[in-house]
């Protein structure tokens, strides 16, 4: 139910703006994606939802790596409005669901669109330092059974560039990997710290409900 790719190459939502849905703050569409996730035969809709900071953007998508950089003050909500798909987005009309800071903003400050599986599934990644010598990411894979949304699958991956000074006075970058997938469907876990050798995580991973999903809470096995 999850990926491991840090940068996920299937892009499936685009940028759209909107008008605010409450007069006290300013909230805008980033990315919404389209589909059955609560496997009716009815198509649903899924927004990221960019809260705070100027307002008025009219960018978002279209970077050329189809990513977003937060700004300020900025936060994202995930936004579900069930049986939706095929309406216009309203970002005034209540949705089905609501998760607020869905992104650890203190650790993660790009915003990927978001994906969807062909099983229904819905995935939410968040990235820090593109290009840079220390990267990390990590992704949400939402599922929705028995009327509850739930986190199906935890993700997170890093690559981080240390300068390694030698004694003749030249310096060199060491760099160390690492990561973990959770699939909380299975209760089950793999870690690893050298590219595909995984190794299952100790212990089982209890079945979380999305709206009880604690940001920037993750098991040991998956820092760095």
């Amino acid at each position: 139910m999850t990926v491991r790719t840090l940068f996920p190459i299937a892009l499936l939502a685009c940028g759209v703006a909107t008008a605010p849905a409450f007069a006290e703050e300013k909230r805008e569409a980033l990315y919404e994606s389209t589909l059955d996730i609560d496997r009716d035969g009815k198509m649903d809709r899924a927004v990221l939802v960019v809260v705070g900071g100027p307002g008025g953007r009219t960018d978002f998508g279209a970077m050329s790596d189809e990513r977003y950089g937060l700004e300020g003050e900025e936060s994202v909500d995930l936004y579900i409005y069930l049986a939706a798909g095929d309406e216009k987005l309203d970002l005034s009309r209540k949705p089905t669901f609501l998760k607020k800071g869905i992104a650890d903003t203190e650790q993660t400050n790009w915003v990927q669109p978001l994906e969807n599986t062909d099983k229904g599934s819905l995935i939410a990644t968040f990235v820090y330092g593109w290009g840079a010598r220390q990267t990390w990411g990590e992704s949400l894979t939402i599922v929705h059974r028995g009327g509850e949304f739930l986190v199906a699958g935890y993700t997170r991956d890093w690559e981080w560039g240390n300068e390694v000074h030698k004694a003749d006075g030249s310096w060199d970058v060491e760099t160390r990997i690492g990561g973990c997938d959770i699939n909380f469907l299975t209760g089950k876990g793999v870690a690893y710290h050298v590219l595909d050798e995984y190794q299952p995580m100790k212990g089982t991973f209890k079945l979380v409900k999305l709206a009880d999903w604690q940001v920037g809470k993750r098991p040991k096995a998956c820092e760095f």
